[in-house]
């Protein structure tokens, strides 16, 4: 199975997409086993979260959706590398995510 520690490779840090519950287990899984946290947050307390920033000095922290969402942006200067966990785990050559995978939603006053 593929590692944390070789998704980030030479980098600093990476932010990762995790698309749901499953992806989201398997992700708390490697990263207790490979001495990543939040903090000094024990792993049973960790929260969901579909976007985590992962830093090679093993912290790790969720990244605002609005943020994740920016990152795609024309008009947004460089950005970590933005990697799919779910893909990445699974052997996919090409884990990149080139969107978002989020939709924007517009409310109208009435």
């Amino acid at each position: 199975m593929r590692t944390i520690r070789e998704m980030l490779g030479s980098d600093e840090k990476v932010w990762v997409y995790i698309d749901n519950r499953e992806t989201w287990e398997k992700f708390t899984e490697t990263a207790v086993s490979e001495g990543f946290g939040f903090g000094k947050l024990p792993a049973e307390k960790w929260a969901f979260g579909y976007a985590v920033a992962v830093h090679s000095s093993g912290d790790m922290g969720h990244l605002p959706l609005f943020v994740w969402c920016r990152a795609f942006s024309s008009d947004i200067a460089e950005c970590p590398r933005k990697i799919d966990f779910g893909k990445y785990i699974s052997g996919a050559e090409d884990c990149i995510c080139r969107e978002s995978h989020f939709k924007k939603v517009v409310l109208y006053a009435q």
